[in-house]
């Protein structure tokens, strides 16, 4: 699937301003191998690979990863739920500005809230196997 493909799921998810209802991951903590975010408007997993995130819809439950963990309660996560995703871009791109001609996606950046609500940024980094999370400007 391509870059753009995968960020497609997400975009469309921000058009929609689909609420966050739960992050699960594979373990805690900020280094993840997967991890799914369910929305009002449906799932996806991310997860990393050679190449960069890879980015699934999930439309089956049957589909997603065993041993998932509720991570509600974890950071950034507990500070997001509820809120509208309202954009999908990825790292070293600024926001709005396609992302035509780039390789892989080694960086995602999705910002919950609206510019004049607070926004919170998460920052999802492919670091080999695994996937870094941060929330910016924390």
């Amino acid at each position: 699937m391509s870059m753009q493909a995968d960020l497609a799921i997400l975009e469309r998810a921000a058009e929609s301003r689909g609420k966050i209802l739960r992050a699960e991951g594979d373990r805690a903590g900020e280094r993840l191998g997967a991890l799914v975010l369910t929305f009002d408007v449906g799932r996806v997993l991310v997860v990393s690979s050679e190449e960069g995130l890879v980015i699934e819809h999930i439309s089956d439950p049957a589909g997603m990863p065993d041993g998932l963990a509720v991570l509600d309660d974890e950071e950034p996560w507990w500070r997001l739920l509820g809120q509208p995703l309202t954009a999908a871009w990825p790292g070293g791109v600024e926001e709005g500005v396609g992302a035509r001609g780039l390789g892989s996606l080694m960086v995602l950046k999705l910002r919950f809230r609206e510019e004049s609500e607070n926004p919170r940024v998460v920052q999802l980094e492919a670091t080999g196997a695994s996937i870094r999370v941060s929330l910016e400007g924390v």
